[in-house]
């Protein structure tokens, strides 16, 4: 059961980061449309009709942060985290490249690499943990 728990937060951070990836190049956070999804959400109904507040809540915004405290100890594995997820794109490297070559243009072996990555990962889930997303 515990590896079925793990296996379902271990893809549901996947998408979070994927989230976090697109919110970093939009700057919006996509919400709920539906009349259900707001009701599933906890939502009130405001019919005041007037504009919307900005979001100041949400997992993509909490991720920027947990990788911005984190970058004070560890800005290599900070970077190698938004390469992975394309927050950040390197000059002349195809979008589509390889972790080996992503590695190679940072300047470091995959092994680093992939150590680097789960550091910022384990940063990140034990924040998304401590908040509840997970």
């Amino acid at each position: 059961m515990s590896s079925l728990r793990h296996s379902h937060n271990k893809a549901r951070l996947e998408r979070y980061f994927e989230q976090w990836a697109r919110w970093v190049h939009t700057g919006q956070v996509t919400t709920a449309k539906s009349i259900l999804q707001k009701i599933m959400d906890g939502d009130s109904f405001d019919r005041s009709g007037g504009g919307c507040s900005p979001i100041v809540e949400c997992v993509e915004l909490n991720i920027e942060s947990a990788l911005m405290r984190f970058m004070v100890t560890n800005k290599q594995a900070v970077t190698v985290c938004r390469v992975e997820y394309g927050a950040l794109f390197l000059p002349n490297l195809p979008i589509d490249a390889n972790r080996e070559t992503r590695a190679l243009r940072m300047g470091m072996s995959l092994r680093t690499y992939n150590r680097r990555l789960q550091d910022a990962r384990v940063c990140v889930e034990g924040e998304l943990i401590r908040l509840n997303y997970l």
